[in-house]
């Protein structure tokens, strides 16, 4: 999940509504993770420094928070749908998800060389 901004989170999340998340393989040029977000809670405030695909397994509605000011937005997260985050010189953010089904998605991070 890049890296986690825990200052941050501890501020603006409590415990009891972050999400799970769970590294299944990292090594020089990925890192794998599996996100399971239920409703009302949130991943955590994090900085993207790598491009990344998100592949989703179900639908859901999310709100997602960026570290620039930039107001929120909501987007729909669709079942089956990859998409590839170019991330520029990175980004932070926090996602919450909500809708009644939990935002359940695999990241796939390039790390930079």
């Amino acid at each position: 999940m890049s890296t986690k901004m825990e200052e941050r989170t501890r501020a603006e999340v409590p415990p009891e509504k972050q999400g799970h998340y769970e590294v299944l393989v990292e090594n020089e040029t990925s890192r794998i993770t599996l996100h399971r977000i239920e409703k009302g809670q949130s991943s955590g405030w994090h900085r993207h420094e790598h491009d990344y695909v998100g592949y989703h397994f179900g639908d859901s509605e999310v709100r997602i928070e960026r570290g620039d000011g930039d107001a929120p937005s909501e987007m729909a997260s669709k079942e089956g749908a990859a998409t590839f985050y170019e991330v520029g010189d990175g980004f932070e953010h926090n996602v919450t998800v909500l809708s009644d089904a939990p935002l359940i998605a695999l990241e796939i991070e390039y790390k930079k060389s």
